[in-house]
């Protein structure tokens, strides 16, 4: 099963790629905002929030699914960090980073867990399918 946070129109796009071609998806969301933008933009899916409203210590959701490949869509630091924690503890073998950044933050990445870290400025990452 793939995890893909699609919290950016690379993101999307990305997961749209996965169900075209028949592949098991969840995509993990920050806020109802972007849980009613990624339903609204691709239709019936699988979607969780990272952090659901009203948990005051704000623990993450628990993994129920077996995931061999996780993929990081970064959108901001603070929010990437959080996600490359929480899906290296549910994948800690194949962990891949998409940023358009060109600042030096793949060794802050590679130092939370990420496998791969790519940089894309299109946010096209077909090539790793």
């Amino acid at each position: 099963m793939l995890v893909s946070t699609g919290q950016s129109s690379a993101g999307m796009e990305f997961v749209r790629l996965l169900l075209k071609r028949g592949m098991g998806v969840i995509v993990l969301v920050h806020n109802a905002e972007e849980e009613h933008q990624l339903t609204e933009l691709i239709g019936k899916i699988s979607v969780y929030r990272l952090y659901p409203s009203g948990s005051a210590d704000k623990m993450p959701i628990a993994s129920e699914w077996a995931v061999k490949h996780a993929f990081v869509f970064e959108r901001n630091l603070p929010e990437c960090c959080q996600d490359i924690q929480l899906c290296h503890s549910w994948c800690p073998q194949r962990l891949y980073v998409v940023t358009s950044s060109l600042n030096p933050v793949h060794l802050v990445y590679r130092g939370l867990g990420a496998s791969y870290v790519i940089h894309s400025r299109s946010g096209d990452i077909s090539f790793v399918l």
